[in-house]
């Protein structure tokens, strides 16, 4: 499989970025190193290897869990830009 420039085309616009001629042909380029790397990756012989669950395995130190009383109400949003109905408040981020 090989990624061509109307891929990346494509791709760009779901992800709605705006790329120069330039950045079109190395993305291009780039993704095919991907892909071909990925082709490599599937050819390799793995059924001896046992899976990995984590790169580092070794013992976490973990604290002890202590109930502690929490901020009051008036305390917590005391700083709040916004409060409603015993809620942060927050501006809408996306969407009409």
């Amino acid at each position: 499989m090989e990624v061509n420039r109307d891929q990346v085309l494509r791709m760009a616009k779901l992800s709605r970025l705006e790329l120069s001629e330039g950045e079109v042909a190395k993305m291009t380029e780039s993704m095919n190193q991907l892909v071909e790397y990925m082709a490599v990756l599937k050819k390799l012989d793995l059924k001896d290897v046992e899976p990995m669950l984590a790169v580092d395995t070794s013992a976490r130190p973990l604290r002890p869990d202590e109930l502690k009383p929490s901020l009051p109400k008036s305390e917590t949003f005391k700083n709040a830009p916004s409060v409603n109905m015993d809620h942060f408040s927050i501006p809408k981020v996306m969407g009409g």
